[in-house]
C-alpha cells in the first residue's frame, strides 16, 4: 500500500482544486509533468502518485497520445469524502446544495425511524451526550460543529444497519457541508437546538414515525437557514470547525 505523506496529500488537493474550481474543466488536459512539478514544487514521483490517486477517484484519466485529461463530473466518485470536500472548498452551487439536502432527506429520517426501533441504552446515551455537548457549545463551552456531527452520526449508528454503517464516511462528509453552511453564528445554532431535542426525545420514546418526521423538519430547517443566510460570527465559527 502506498504511504500517504503530507506532500502527496497537498499535491493531490492542489490538482483537485484546479479541477473542481474550474481552472481545468472537464475535457481539458493538464500541463505536462515537468510543468506540474515546477508549478507545485514537487518531484515527478509525487506528481505521478497524485495523478494516480485522482485517476482512482475518477477526476482524471490518462492514456497514450491523450495525456492527463479531466473527466466529466459524472465520472467522479461523488461518494468519496475527499471529492466532497474538494467540491465544497471550490464553492457550493445550487445544484450541489440541493443534492446534499436530498441525500440527507433520503438517509437521515429513515435512520431516525430505525434508531427509534433498535437503539440500545448505550446508543441513547451517546445521542443524549452529543445533544448536551451541542447545548454546552452554544453557551461557549465546547465545539458545536463536532458535537452536531456526533449527534447525527450517533443516530445513524443507532439504526444498526450495516449499509448505513458502511456509508458513515460519506454521510459524515455530507453533514460537514450542510452544517457548515447552515450554522453561521451562535444564534443560529441556538435556534436549532429545540429541533434536535425533539429528534432525540422521539427516538428515546420509541416513536419511529415521530422521529422520522422530526428529523425531516430539522433538515428542512437547515435548508431554510442556508437560504436565509445572515451574519457569520468568525469567533463562533472558529470554535465549531472540525
Amino acid at each position: 500500500m502506498r504511504k500517504v505523506t503530507s506532500i502527496h496529500a497537498d499535491c493531490v488537493a492542489a490538482i483537485a482544486g484546479w479541477i473542481t474550481g474550474g481552472t481545468y474543466p472537464p475535457g481539458t488536459t493538464l500541463p505536462i509533468e515537468p510543468a506540474l512539478c515546477s508549478e507545485l514544487g514537487v518531484s515527478r514521483t509525487v506528481v505521478r502518485e497524485a495523478v494516480k490517486t485522482l485517476v482512482a477517484k475518477g477526476l482524471l484519466t490518462t492514456g497514450p497520445r491523450v495525456g492527463t485529461r479531466v473527466q466529466p463530473k459524472s465520472s467522479w466518485n461523488l461518494y468519496d469524502p475527499d471529492v466532497i470536500d474538494w467540491r465544497f472548498a471550490a464553492g457550493v452551487d445550487e445544484d450541489l446544495l440541493r443534492d446534499v439536502i436530498d441525500l440527507r432527506l433520503t438517509f437521515e429520517p429513515a435512520g431516525c425511524e430505525f434508531a427509534a426501533r433498535r437503539a440500545t441504552a448505550e446508543d441513547l446515551a451517546r445521542i443524549e451526550a452529543a445533544y448536551v455537548d451541542m447545548a454546552a457549545a452554544v453557551d461557549g463551552r465546547g465545539r458545536y460543529f463536532v458535537a452536531d456531527i456526533d449527534f447525527h452520526t450517533s443516530i445513524l449508528a443507532a439504526a444498526h444497519n450495516q449499509f448505513f454503517a458502511a456509508l458513515s464516511p460519506l454521510i459524515t462528509a455530507i453533514l460537514k457541508v450542510s452544517i457548515r453552511l447552515s450554522v453561521r453564528n451562535r444564534d443560529g445554532a441556538a435556534a436549532s437546538l429545540p429541533l434536535h431535542r425533539v429528534v432525540a426525545d422521539r427516538i428515546a420514546a420509541r416513536d419511529p414515525e415521530g422521529a422520522r418526521l422530526a428529523m425531516r423538519r430539522l433538515i428542512l430547517g437547515a435548508r431554510e437557514d442556508i437560504d436565509r443566510g445572515g451574519p457569520v460570527d468568525p469567533g463562533f465559527i472558529a470554535g465549531v470547525g472540525g
